[in-house]
């Protein structure tokens, strides 16, 4: 039985005169995109229609268990995508007895009551009890969690994760008598010029959850002696309840930060809330790209405080700030602690941004780009270090010709060389196009007489390189444009940086990768896979430079150094997937930072040489690659600095998360 996204009527096992119960629906859904909502719809004795959304999990499988009442007609499902069509094939619609319902609803509760954290069961409503004295909700909530669905609805998950309960308040209040030390802040207001946007703004500071000795409240531009911290806050803004224990948390949790920032949302005309901005933590270079703190940031600053009064003035600040304390100093809270009007959302002026700035690095220049990005040109030194461009390959011509010839012909850069690490080729062309290349180019043609090891491979090309710094490229790309390794190399040059990443396209236009997010997906997965090239993506992330937990190794650069001290990519139990992530994640715990850029642009056909893994050895072989990252990297997993814990950690899509990885300070 097939559905393609229209209503699929059910057979009543008992029609025509249909008895209430419990009925269990088994099937599988198979969608292309994205997936919408899968619904059960039915009619009542009444002739009413009711509808019930049907949790499916990642892997595409519908097994719920529902209660119709008596007089049911007209039953079907309805499984939607976004945009495209999907397929749901039904395969077991069936009474079940009472007491076989109760079992399976308790086999599929009580692993999540084990799982999950007493926080998080707090916040999603899942008391202790709640498996005996309400087995149906707490099936409902599981079910919440279950579903692969992305999550959309922010009313809804503002209702069930952003409210303070009045139990709450109390809790707070108990929380901050027992807190000594609480931290002194001057709340700035700024562009006041409209009356009642200035009464929403005061009125948000006085229902604060904070107490107002400890609070200064200064509504001129004039710099004057301030409180501890300094918030400027434009007028119209709306200020969290628990904004300011947030700040007195977050400081009992780094004493030293001398910058602390938060998420926000927008408030439309109306006054309601969209558009929330989950941030990353403290990332510089995306902070060069742009004012993704916005207005919600706080500064540690006592006597005549200089406060931003607009938005070139409020990015200079940050900008500022990040160039006088080092990165264990600035701290982000996962919050929601303001609410700003899209009427008075900053708009980057990088031409007064630029003018005004005279703290940028030596020889870095400025310009506006699409989106209203600011691309930071870094610099490169007169004698370029010589990059080696480390291609494996087995046959795979037709890929390996234009990857060779682009690089061969479309790159500027002038002190390169080529490796091609020869796999055991055996197809006649590409034997002779290896031996072509190596006469007509220079090429270095290495031959690697042993079984695939992807990690193995690139591990001997490095120690017969001469390059300074190492590229390691799939034999399935092609360069765009010829100034992609310039850009990599000035990152890489760049100080504490270790690694750099490409933004990569499928061959059809649309984005391939955009940097990796660790953790969501389940270990590593491409963020902003299948977007279109000029899509700007969450937050504005898939056009920005900014630093990740980890980049691909299907254009990967970085120091052939490092590369060798850190013993390269892990041949061992890494061989095929993930050595690209592991290598990036042992970067990042040596101290060095990994770069995506969007300015260094290629094609990638995404392992078409190798083709996918079938076999029960290759299955076999990628379970247990899997199965070490999740244990050498288990802590790792469960936060990437990159990705808020408000967000899904089911998929890197930047959807909201059915159950945020969050603990409120007022529960601990």
């Amino acid at each position: 039985m097939q559905s393609n996204g229209h209503w699929q009527p059910l057979t009543l096992p008992d029609s025509p005169s249909f008895r209430a119960g419990w009925f269990l629906i088994q099937g599988t859904l198979r969608a292309r995109q994205s997936r919408g909502e899968t619904r059960l719809r039915w009619q009542n004795l009444q002739g009413n229609w009711h509808e019930q959304i049907l949790p499916v999990t990642r892997r595409g499988t519908l097994q719920e268990l529902v209660w119709l009442p008596m007089g049911v007609s007209q039953l079907g499902l309805l499984a939607s995508s976004e945009g495209v069509e999907c397929d749901l094939a039904i395969a077991r619609f069936a009474r079940v007895s009472a007491g076989e319902s109760r079992w399976r609803r308790l086999r599929r509760v009580w692993p999540f009551y084990q799982r999950l954290s007493a926080h998080k069961r707090k916040r999603l409503g899942l008391a202790w009890h709640l498996w005996l004295t309400d087995l149906q909700q707490a099936y409902q909530l599981v079910g919440k969690i279950r579903d692969d669905r992305p999550l959309h609805a922010y009313e809804h998950w503002l209702a069930n994760f952003d409210a303070v309960q009045p139990g709450e308040q109390r809790m707070i209040a108990r929380q901050l008598a027992r807190w000594h030390n609480l931290p002194h802040v001057c709340l700035h207001l700024v562009n006041v010029t409209d009356a009642a946007a200035r009464q929403r703004t005061l009125a948000s500071i006085q229902a604060l959850h904070y107490p107002a000795s400890h609070l200064t409240v200064v509504e001129s531009a004039t710099p004057r002696p301030a409180g501890e911290w300094q918030w400027a806050i434009p007028a119209g803004a709306v200020l969290a309840p628990a904004a300011l224990v947030w700040l007195a948390h977050q400081l009992r949790q780094t004493p030293d930060a001398q910058w602390i920032y938060g998420d926000h949302d927008l408030l439309d005309e109306k006054g309601k809330r969209h558009s929330p901005n989950f941030k990353p933590d403290w990332n510089e270079t995306l902070l060069h790209s742009q004012n993704y703190i916005g207005w919600c940031g706080l500064w540690r600053e006592q006597g005549h405080v200089d406060v931003p009064q607009n938005a070139a003035e409020c990015h200079r600040r940050w900008l500022q700030l990040a160039h006088q304390h080092a990165a264990k100093q600035i701290a982000h809270i996962p919050a929601l602690l303001m609410h700003v009007p899209e009427t008075g959302l900053l708009q980057d002026d990088y031409h007064t941004l630029a003018d005004q700035l005279p703290l940028l690095p030596a020889g870095v220049t400025l310009e506006p780009a699409p989106h209203g990005i600011c691309r930071w040109r870094w610099p490169l030194p007169s004698v370029l270090p010589r990059v080696s461009v480390v291609i494996p390959t087995r046959n795979g011509l037709a890929h390996l010709r234009p990857c060779v010839e682009s690089l061969v012909q479309q790159t500027r850069y002038p002190d390169l060389e080529i490796l091609v690490m020869d796999n055991q080729s055996d197809d006649p062309e590409t034997l002779a196009y290896l031996a072509h290349i190596t006469r007509q180019y220079g090429v270095r043609v290495i031959a690697w007489d042993h079984p695939f090891n992807y990690s193995a491979i690139n591990n001997a090309a490095v120690r017969e390189a001469t390059g300074e710094l190492i590229c390691l490229l799939n034999n399935d790309t092609e360069v765009m444009n010829p100034q992609w390794l310039e850009e990599m190399v000035a990152h890489l040059l760049r100080p504490g940086v270790g690694v750099v990443g490409a933004r990569l396209f499928y061959g059809d236009g649309r984005v391939q990768h955009a940097g990796d997010a660790v953790g969501p997906g389940g270990c590593a997965d491409h963020l902003h896979a299948g977007l279109s090239a000029d899509e700007p993506g969450y937050q504005r992330r898939a056009v920005s430079a900014q630093e990740l937990s980890a980049v691909t190794a299907a254009c990967l650069l970085t120091h052939r150094a490092l590369y060798m001290r850190l013993n390269g990519l892990d041949e061992v139990n890494l061989p095929v997937a993930f050595n690209d992530v592991d290598y990036c994640l042992r970067v990042g715990e040596a101290g060095w930072r990994i770069v995506w850029t969007p300015y260094a642009e290629l094609y990638h056909h995404e392992s078409v040489s190798r083709g996918k893994d079938i076999t029960p050895q290759q299955l076999a072989r990628a379970q247990g690659e899997l199965n070490y990252m999740k244990k050498r990297w288990a802590k790792r997993l469960q936060h990437d600095p990159a990705y808020n814990p408000n967000l899904s950690y089911d998929r890197p899509d930047f959807s909201l998360s059915h159950a945020p990885n969050v603990v409120l300070p007022w529960t601990n």
